[in-house]
């Protein structure tokens, strides 16, 4: 889910396994940066707004206007996300997200104008809510593409949590400051020029995004309803995507029947009275934010899905908890671990659908993802209260808490066997990395690469390739050592991490030399079109491909002197 040279070099030293590795691979990086700004803006005004269209609607239609503004933030956009998410992989992420914060800005100003109208209100809250809808999903599939490695990316998602969470207590503060020194008009306003700040932030993303050689041309392209249909084929096709959104649709669920249950704990079940529901997510709020802290650490993990079952997990187990051993001190430290398990799902959750989808389906499976949620949180709220009367508040507290835990027991093998992808495929982003045209490919392009190696064993003193066959295959070096032949006279030999066969394949013309095995030697493999679209489709490693491999060739074809194996800048292409 690329870049041009000069953006992108300072990322690739950054491999975020610590609190200050992650964040400083976001300050560094200048696409990252604007990016998540840009995500701090338009959050901080989501929630502004949340807070002040419900007094607005309080205000003007008691508990009823709340209802309805629920109901405006919730159906309609759940209804537009897939087919925002299948426009999102036909256009350009970044100019989407820019035009969605345009309109953003627009349809909240329009709020802040027509605020004696409530129906004109509501209609543009509706509207507004839908184009900040893509927002989230656009911006999760635009951060791969801005990424180099797969921790760069789970430690981007760890610093977007707990902006997240920043934006959550800023924007209800600065709700409560405009509507408390002005009237509504005020805070739609400051809504707008927040969402105008992220779409101008957004807009300043420089990169280049990856098109796989097999894409096919935009016109010939089959229409949006058959890209919509074609995302929820995508989820068929990569099953281990889909335990992900069933678990993540589970919590959801989990989470809509605890925002009525945190009144009840706070007001029936504990002493807190109706003061302790905003102790009870004050204390969700505090979990979160250090999770989301500590969630950096394991950015490099290997156990990505492990991770994320143990935060869905964790989600349930305090509810359980909270129904079992009542009491004041028990709910709050029960409401600060379930904080915590939500950061843990949404940063690995997140990273592993990211790196589970290919980039070309991935901002409509993550819009298609988003919808599922909305549609579970809003049935977790509308069943709880029959659960609360058949069942009492302690049977449905433990019923609700049990859940998530049985739930992750019946697909943890599943959660291991996406354990064991992610390891096998880092292994072999790591070989990959050694080849100097790779370390600045996007997550999604290395990623797709490590998925197709292929693996071949050759004997000592066997060829991998002679002089003048035709070239179909890269190669890199995994164990063992081989021997570059010129006319049966070696010129170098290759260990582990060096590469060869780029030649042939990128000037379409035979074999240059001769490879042999002057031991037992495992190399890995990429086919022809997969090497060539890979290193061609950036300006960065197309332009460091051309200018290492016409130092191998004259005009007449003969080989030049090559310049040294390590020297500064110079990609590791020494094989023919």
């Amino acid at each position: 889910m690329g870049r041009l040279s000069g953006v992108r070099a300072v990322s690739v030293r950054a491999v975020p396994g610590s609190y200050r590795e992650a964040w400083a691979s976001v300050t560094r990086n200048r696409n990252l940066r604007f990016a998540q700004l840009s995500s701090l803006s338009a959050w901080t005004g989501e929630f502004l707004f949340l807070s002040a269209m419900t007094v607005y609607a309080f205000d003007q239609d008691g508990a009823a206007g709340v209802g309805l503004v629920g109901f405006l933030r919730v159906l309609p956009a759940t209804v537009a996300l897939p087919w925002l998410g299948a426009l999102a992989d036909r256009v350009s992420r970044r100019q989407l997200l820019v035009v969605s914060c345009a309109l953003r800005a627009a349809t909240a100003a329009g709020a802040a104008a027509a605020v004696a109208s409530p129906a004109a209100v509501y209609a543009l809250l509706t509207l507004s809510t839908v184009c900040h809808a893509a927002y989230r999903p656009v911006l999760a599939a635009l951060f791969p593409t801005l990424c180099t490695t797969p921790e760069e990316l789970a430690g981007v998602n760890a610093v977007r949590a707990i902006l997240d969470g920043v934006a959550a207590l800023v924007g209800p503060l600065a709700a409560a400051a405009l509507l408390a020194a002005y009237d509504p008009a005020v805070a739609f306003a400051a809504v707008a020029v927040l969402a105008a700040v992220a779409g101008l932030l957004a807009a300043r993303l420089r990169f280049e995004s990856p098109r796989p050689a097999a894409d096919p041309e935009p016109a010939g392209r089959p229409g949006v309803v058959a890209d919509v249909v074609d995302g929820l084929r995508e989820l068929r096709r990569r099953p281990r995507a889909l335990d992900v959104i069933v678990l993540g649709g589970a919590q959801c669920l989990v989470r809509g029947a605890l925002t009525v249950l945190a009144v009840v704990v706070a007001v029936e079940v504990t002493d807190l009275g109706r003061p302790g529901v905003g102790v009870l997510w004050a204390a969700f709020g505090v979990g979160g934010f250090v999770a989301a802290m500590a969630s950096i650490g394991a950015a490099g993990s290997a156990r990505l899905g492990t991770l994320f079952g143990a935060g869905i997990a964790m989600w349930g187990v305090p509810i359980v908890l909270i129904g079992l051993a009542t009491g004041s001190p028990v709910a709050v430290g029960a409401f600060a671990v379930i904080g915590a398990a939500n950061a843990i799902v949404d940063v690995t959750g997140f990273t592993l659908l990211q790196r589970l989808v290919p980039d070309r389906t991935l901002a409509r499976v993550l819009a298609l993802t988003e919808a599922v949620f909305s549609l579970a949180l809003a049935l977790g709220s509308l069943v709880i209260p029959a659960v609360l009367s058949g069942l009492g508040d302690t049977g449905a507290l433990v019923a609700v808490g049990c859940v998530l835990p049985l739930a992750v027991g019946l697909r943890w093998t599943a959660l291991r066997a996406i354990d064991a992808d992610i390891a096998v495929r880092k292994d072999r982003i790591v070989l990959l990395r050694r080849v100097g045209m790779f370390r600045l490919l996007p997550v999604p392009v290395i990623e797709g690469l490590a998925m197709r190696l292929g693996r071949s064993s050759v004997a000592a003193g066997t060829d991998v390739f002679a002089q003048g066959d035709p070239g179909d295959l890269f190669y890199v070096v995994g164990s063992g050592r081989v021997a570059v032949l010129d006319d049966g006279r070696e010129i170098r030999r290759l260990g582990p991490g060096d590469s060869f066969g780029e030649i042939a394949l990128l000037r379409s013309a035979p074999r240059t030399a001769t490879v042999r095995a002057v031991e037992d030697t495992e190399l890995a493999t990429l086919a022809g079109p997969d090497f060539v679209a890979a290193v061609t489709g950036f300006a960065a490693t197309s332009a460091t491909a051309e200018q290492v491999v016409g130092g191998y060739l004259t005009e007449d074809g003969q080989r030049q002197a090559e310049p040294p194996p390590d020297a500064p800048g110079s990609p590791d292409l020494r094989g023919r």
